[in-house]
């Protein structure tokens, strides 16, 4: 019990240093985040802009001249509630753009990563499991070329070879234009044709990531004791690389796995707006584009959130999978 109020306190720690980071961040950027507001309401009511201005920053509850510590506490306050705050550039509430792309990033995220760490842990110990020879050179090569290529780099090679090119994906969006949303397989097989793209730009470098890491996980778990005492029991091979060398290298990376989910809420900026597929990182890169803060500090809070809750979750499925360590 003491361990889990112990990491409960570290993360809400954590959780107050980083959200004060991205409100000392945010604040300081130059501009007025009401301004891109008021010039749309001084265009549309005809009026001047030192008016417009005032009501733009009445409409967001914001005051220009308010200290920064009372801003600070509003801010928390607000999140504390549930409240991310008011997008300027949509008119609309920071929750409702979250609740609209939050899905689509979470279906891209979850079967990028189901795929690339299911293939990455499969590729990663057989290449280890062939040491020096012809396989695990190649597997391992490639993996390394990939793992350099930038996702974004990697979204514009399949936006141009199979959209362009060849013409078997989508240009973009979440499914067609036009098309109303419902549960009919037509549907259905649209949103994963659309999808395909970015999953594919997000799942390949994370193939190659998990199948490095794996690799290097298995080399030294076929190097301890119990193994080599596995071996002198006369155990079958395959045994001993299912139930021993695979199991314990993959420990590791079941922390890792669940860190990585939170950081990618935001951390697919570029896919998405090459994709324009409208998740979580296609608003984040339209809030950086258009000067929106509001919107700007609603996304990086959530993305603080979801980092500190994967953090959170891996800490104990880790202690859970693993006897050496106890939750104490």
């Amino acid at each position: 019990m003491s361990y889990f109020v112990n990491r409960v306190l570290y993360l809400i720690i954590v959780f107050i240093i980083a959200i004060s980071g991205v409100f000392v961040l945010v604040n300081n950027m130059p501009g007025d985040p009401a301004y891109g507001l008021a010039v749309y309401i001084a265009q549309q009511r005809n009026m001047q802009f030192e008016q417009a201005l005032e009501i733009a920053h009445k409409m967001m509850g914001v005051d220009p001249n308010e200290p920064i510590s009372t801003r600070y506490a509003k801010f928390v306050s607000n999140l504390l509630k549930g409240n991310f705050g008011y997008s300027t550039f949509y008119n609309t509430s920071v929750n409702e753009i979250i609740a609209k792309a939050l899905p689509w990033t979470l279906f891209v995220i979850s079967l990028a990563t189901f795929l690339s760490f299911s293939l990455g842990i499969y590729l990663g110990a057989f290449a280890a499991q062939k040491r020096g020879k012809f396989i695990d050179t190649f597997i391992s090569t490639i993996s390394s070329i990939i793992q350099a290529v930038p996702p974004f780099i990697l979204a514009v090679l399949i936006l141009f070879v199979f959209s362009v090119r060849y013409r078997v994906l989508p240009l973009g969006g979440a499914y067609p234009v036009g098309m109303n949303p419902s549960f009919s397989l037509e549907f259905v097989w649209k949103v994963f044709l659309h999808a395909t793209g970015p999953i594919l730009a997000v799942a390949i470098p994370q193939l190659a990531s998990w199948t490095l890491s794996m690799r290097g996980n298995t080399s030294q778990v076929m190097e301890e004791d119990f193994i080599r005492f596995a071996e002198m029991r006369g155990l079958p091979d395959s045994v001993i690389a299912s139930k021993y060398i695979r199991n314990n290298a993959m420990l590791p990376l079941i922390a890792g796995l669940a860190i990585g989910i939170g950081y990618m809420l935001g951390g697919q900026t570029l896919v998405e707006s090459i994709f324009n597929y409208p998740g979580i990182g296609f608003y984040f890169g339209k809030a950086i584009a258009v000067r929106d803060f509001g919107l700007l500090t609603g996304l990086f809070s959530l993305i603080v959130i979801g980092v500190i809750v994967a953090t959170f979750i891996a800490d104990f499925v880790y202690a859970l999978i693993d006897p050496r360590v106890k939750l104490k």
